[in-house]
Parts: C-alpha cells; structure tokens; sequence
C-alpha cells in the first residue's frame, strides 16, 4: 500500500489553514485568541468546540474530541487518514507523490498477492475434474457462469496443503503467511485454512482481494461459513461484500440494496439489481454505516423472510437512523430468502417491489403487532422505540419519528417525549468511551502530576522556556511512558509543536485527545522557573521518601527480632541528608 511520505504530510499541513477548513462544517465565532461553536460530533446547545489557529488544532470541552486538520476530516468524514491527507492536499493543490518501497508497502504488496494467488489457485480448483460437483451445485442454485467468473468464485479441495505448496518457495515471510488470514499455524506446521468449501473473494472497493467467505461443500464440518479472520487487509465490521462492482451504481441509483449473504447477493445482482451491497455474513455495524455515508444516503434492508431476518432489520434499521442514513425495508415472503424469492417472482418484480419500499418504522410496528398491543405490552413496545429515539442525535429525523409514531399509535406527542426524555439511556458514543475507560488517562500520584505539568509547559511555552526544561530535567526522571514519548520527540527531533504535528505521533485516540486538551489548558501565573524547581525537587525528593520509609519498615522488622540495624540506620541517615540537600 503506498505510503505518503512524511515531509509532504507536513507541507499539507502547514499549508493548510485548520480554520478554513472547519469553518466549512462548523459556525464559528470568534472569543478572544479561538474560535467556538456547536460541535459537530455531540448533541450540544452550548459551544465548546474549540478552534486554536495559532496552535491549529481544536479540542472540544464536552466530548473531548480533538485533534488536527487531519484529525478533524477522519472524524467528520469518517475517512482514514490518508484520505483525509489527500482531501486537504486536493483542497489547497497540493500534489501527493506516494512512496512505493518502504517495509510496510512490502508487507501489504506480499498480502495482496498471496490473496490473488489463492483465488486464481481456487477458481482453477472449481473448473477443473475436482470441482465439477461444486460447479454443478453453484448452476443448480442459479448461478450463470458470467456471474462465477465475474465474481471469481472458486473451490478449496479438501486438503490441508494445496495452498501451502501453491506459496511454498514464492518469497513470501513467515510474517505475511501469519497476517493473511489464509493459513492456521500450529506447532506441527502451517495448514490451509479453507478446505472443502465454495470460496467467495471478497474485494476492497479498489478491485484488490483481501479477504474469503467460504460455503461447506460435501464435508461434515458444522460451521455453515467460514470467513478470514481480521488481518492488516481485512476488517469484517466495515467491509462489504461486492462494493468493488456496485459503488457507481449506487451512487447513480441514490440508494443502497443491502442484504446478509453472498448468493443473496449473487442472484439479486445477476437480476440486474446492481446498486446491491451484503454484509460479507457479519452483523451490521456502525462501521458499517460510516462506509455507507460515503456514498449514500437511503438504504433498502432486503433480509431473509423469516423471524430472524425480520429482527435483524430491526436492529440495521435502528443503526442506520442514528448514523443518518434513511432504511426502507422490503420483504420476501415468509420461508424465503432473498435468492429463492428472485427464483419464483423474477428479477423485474423484485425491481418492481424495490421501487415501492416500506419505510422502516411501519415495518418496525408491523412487526411488533404495535397497533393491535394492549396494556403492559403496548406500553413495553412504546419504552422501547423510546429508547432507540432517545440514541438519535440528529433532531430533526427524531422529531419526524416522534411526530409518525404518535399518529400511528394513537398517543400524544406530548407524552411520547416525555417517555423519551426520561429513558436513561447511555448514547453509543459514550458506551465506546466507557469501553475503553482503561485507556483513559489520568494522572494521581505526585510525581506523575509533577512530570505532567513538566510537558505541559514544554507544550505551551515559547523556544527559551523549553530550552531551560531540556537543560534542567533528564529523561529518566520521566517515569509515565506517555509523557516520555512527549519529551523525547520534543528533545530529540526539535519538534515544531505550535503546528500540531506532535499528535500524528500517536495512534491511540484517547492520547492525541489528552495532548490537545493540555495545549487548550490555561498557563498558570506561577513563573515557569519556580515550576520547573518545584516539579524537579518533587520527581527527586519523592523516591529518596519512598526509600527511606522502605528502610524504616526494615529497621522495625530486624528490631521486633532483637537484630542489629547499624547498616539500615547509616543508610537512613545518609538519605535523610540527601533529601535536605535537594
């Protein structure tokens, strides 16, 4: 995967004007040295959303989201950072030249070819003597050969080495066999993974393959399907399957078709249903939506027509109004799934059918038999749609569900959101924050405060106050791993900080987000020179403290036994000496 070279990541930057660019999506107002308004990633009446140019980057004070120029187009566009980098360089230009011959290029270009290799291997496999049997079954379930070779599926044989000796003597390293995902490694040796079974590739919306789906075929092994695993290529919870042939039709038709399964897929796509994605036999995710809004707004949720599909268009439905995507929902009949349902009515009825969608909350009270509950059950469903609203940011899209709801079920406006508004209900954005609450930083002890406030004042101070920290304090005395990475880049790369750069070196979101929240942090009227004295006299005295109490718990001990403690009173007294010389 080419990389963008660093200098000219800190060219876009530099060039770039965070202001500008956020001003595009957020109204700004001008306090003093920054900029304030709503944020755009929280439900909020007050601003604290921040912009500082002068340092370019923006914090906000409610989510504590942050970061910048870079960090905001990832979060707001939901992009990765290479296409956020490429936004802003379109924005200003600027031309990106990529780098082709680093060591991470090698490791995806490897990963990218033993994919390709096992789905050529795979699809020689299905027309070939061996594969006449899982060929004939793909014919019988309605597959032409166009679509088979469009979609390059193919068969793994039942074998444990077929693909290890396709790769075997190729150039490829033990690290690329372990990240593809196509092998399992044991202490007897590397395995194929897929044996037996009717590969579907699935590909990134480039064309690459990156990953495989595969159907049991004339084996007892219980798992139905087996997928790859997650590998550097492949992340099941954001990918779709068959992106790669549908995206500009999607784009062109303003909607999506989205169903669970590869044949699903197949069939409705060889139906000339074109703007049709799947969800690769994974749940739907939010990472799934985000993926979505990048190329439309309005979904159509065809699953399977029994009970299962039916609550799992319940729940894609729910996650598609709060990622501010529309769900329409149509149904095959009950029994069927959506490529038998093509099998009886024909691809220009589903076409038909597709044009006359359901919305997603008369489906959703459909479902539930909303109209006909009574007593405790009405009341019940009627909390649980509560609930689900109460999770939509978006204002406008939750009083047009209230104002629907209210006129189909027969109740008050006014009591439906009073249900809504007494749910207590955590939104998704903070239940991700929670999750990963043992990520969050904090700082208790005195000489962890001590090295905090240190860095903190090497990131808000001019060259000289810098220059005066580097020269009093050693990086030893710089005990927290985070605030060392800090001083370390500051020290040994003599860092621009006032450009923001100093975030990109850190991959955890809950680290660049504690970096922009001491940028944005008051300075204090203390003078920097009494500062930096108190914390050094703090990071120095602390440990010599916590000696001298260790010594004093072993004076104690050797005395409650009648031993001698000369060695432990010396070593105290000459503590205590150099403690009052500090």
């Amino acid at each position: 995967m080419p990389q963008i070279p660093q200098g000219t990541v800190d060219m876009i930057r530099e060039s770039s004007d965070i202001l500008e660019v956020i001003s595009q999506y957020v109204d700004l107002k001008q306090r003093g040295s920054n900029y304030f308004g709503i944020c755009p990633f929280h439900d909020e009446k007050t601003p604290s959303f921040s912009v500082a140019p002068s340092k370019q980057i923006y914090h906000c004070f409610g989510c504590n989201s942050g970061g910048n120029v870079f960090s905001f187009i990832m979060e707001y566009q939901k992009t990765s950072f290479p296409e956020a980098v490429k936004f802003v360089a379109d924005r200003y230009n600027i031309k990106i030249e990529f780098e082709k011959n680093d060591f991470q290029s090698e490791t995806f270009a490897g990963l990218y070819e033993l994919h390709n290799i096992a789905m050529q291997m795979y699809q020689n496999n299905l027309f070939s003597k061996e594969g006449s049997s899982a060929l004939d079954y793909l014919y019988e379930r309605g597959l032409s050969e166009d679509i088979i070779k469009q979609f390059k599926i193919g068969f793994a044989m039942d074998s444990w080495n077929h693909l290890v000796n396709k790769v075997k003597g190729k150039g490829f390293t033990k690290s690329q066999i372990s990240q593809s995902g196509l092998f399992t490694i044991s202490d007897k040796g590397v395995f194929d993974r897929f044996r037996s079974r009717i590969m579907f590739p699935i590909f990134h919306p480039s064309g690459k393959i990156i990953a495989f789906g595969g159907r049991i075929f004339n084996s007892d092994d219980p798992a139905k399907y087996l997928n790859s695993p997650e590998t550097p290529l492949y992340h099941k919870g954001s990918v779709f399957y068959g992106i790669q042939a549908t995206r500009d039709s999607i784009r062109k038709n303003g909607y999506a078709v989205l169903v669970e399964g590869y044949m699903d897929f197949l069939k409705l796509y060889q139906g000339s249903v074109f703007n049709i994605l799947a969800t690769s036999g994974t749940a739907f995710t939010k990472k799934h939506v985000s993926s979505l809004n990048r190329i439309t707004k309005k979904v159509i949720l065809v699953y399977d027509g029994d009970d299962a599909g039916a609550n799992a268009v319940i729940k894609a439905g729910w996650t598609l109004i709060k990622g501010d995507l529309d769900p329409m929902v149509i149904r095959p009949p009950k029994g069927l799934d959506p490529d038998d349902w093509i099998d009886k009515i024909g691809g220009e009825n589903i076409i038909k059918a597709l044009s006359k969608p359901e919305s997603y909350i008369n489906f959703n009270i459909k479902f539930h038999r909303g109209k006909e509950l009574e007593g405790a059950e009405r009341r019940e469903y009627i909390i649980q749609l509560a609930k689900e609203i109460k999770n939509i940011k978006d204002g406008i899209t939750r009083n047009d569900l209230i104002r629907v709801i209210c006129s189909k079920l027969l109740i008050e406006e006014k009591d439906l959101i009073r249900t809504v508004k007494t749910q207590r209900i955590v939104d998704s954005r903070i239940i991700e924050e929670n999750f990963n609450e043992k990520n969050v930083i904090n700082f208790t002890s005195k000489v962890e405060k001590a090295q905090f406030e240190l860095i903190k004042l090497m990131l808000n101070s001019n060259d000289q106050t810098k220059k005066h920290i580097k020269e009093s304090i050693s990086g030893d005395l710089l005990t927290v791993p985070f605030l060392k990475k800090i001083y370390e880049i500051i020290k040994d790369i003599n860092l621009p900080i006032e450009s923001s750069s100093i975030i990109e070196y850190f991959k955890d979101k809950n680290e660049r987000e504690f970096i922009i929240k001491m940028f944005f942090e008051t300075a204090s009227e203390t003078s920097f020179e009494e500062i930096v004295f108190d914390c050094l006299k703090i990071l120095k005295s602390e440990p010599i403290k916590q000696q001298i109490s260790d010594i004093r718990v072993k004076i104690r001990e050797k005395e409650s036994k009648g031993e001698n403690s000369f060695k432990e009173l010396t070593s105290l007294a000459e503590l205590r000496k150099k403690l009052n010389d500090l």
